[in-house]
């Protein structure tokens, strides 16, 4: 019998890029799903907190801009953090180039 406590995770695809927080405090990802993204941070940003985030994925020239709300944050060594950040605001063509960047990593 299925655990119902427990929610099934999105898929997430390695992504690499640098990503601006609130205008001027820059991390960088470490992967990405349709329902978040996992950022690598100096900074410790607490949970709950929203932020407002930039970046721009493979081989796109637009970026994409988004709020997402601090899930988790889990401190990975003495200096960095992992925050897992769930998407909370996303516009409709930014939500499409996720979209778009998900179906090329399945082929």
């Amino acid at each position: 019998m299925p655990d119902e406590n427990k929610t099934e995770r999105a898929p997430r695809f390695p992504l690499d890029v640098k990503v601006n927080c609130d205008g001027n405090k820059f991390v960088y990802s470490k992967n990405i799903s349709s329902s978040g993204i996992l950022l690598i941070s100096d900074i410790d940003f607490p949970e709950g907190k929203i932020l407002q985030m930039n970046f721009l994925l493979p081989e796109e020239s637009r970026e994409i801009s988004a709020f997402g709300k601090v899930a988790r944050i889990e401190q990975v060594s003495e200096n960095y953090f992992e925050i897992g950040i769930k998407f909370w605001d996303i516009d409709e063509d930014d939500k499409q180039l996720l979209d778009d960047f998900f179906n090329n990593q399945r082929m």
